[in-house]
């Protein structure tokens, strides 16, 4: 591959996670390997966070971080078949207490992303 016939590429930060298997707009350059996770998180303060929805929704955002971390860590910038499964919430609202369990994974990769001229 000549890099001077090549389009300069954009720039993009952060790292793209997405159910497709490919990423539009990119090309996957190396693929890195599989990630699969099992998280758990308990809490005896739902009220204090929000209600049951904003325990939950800060549950997932957390392992969207988690995820993007461990992306990073392998050398990739973007996550492709990324699939999000086994949620199972279990709450007793009289005692404030909360409980979430999911399995999320996907296939590390490196893209390169260049511009439309």
């Amino acid at each position: 591959m000549i890099q001077a016939m090549q389009i300069p590429p954009n720039d993009r930060y952060g790292v793209d996670i997405t159910p497709l298997s490919y990423i539009p707009g990119g090309k996957i350059e190396k693929y890195l390997g599989n990630l699969n996770f099992f998280f758990i998180r308990e809490s005896t303060a739902v009220k204090e966070n929000g209600g049951i929805s904003g325990f939950v929704h800060s549950f997932i955002t957390e392992v969207l971080s988690v995820i993007r971390a461990h992306v990073t860590a392998l050398g990739g910038n973007a996550m492709t078949a990324f699939y999000m499964t086994e949620l199972i919430l279990v709450d007793n609202l009289h005692k404030n207490q909360g409980q979430c369990l999911m399995s999320a994974g996907g296939d590390v990769v490196f893209v390169s992303y260049y511009k439309d001229d």
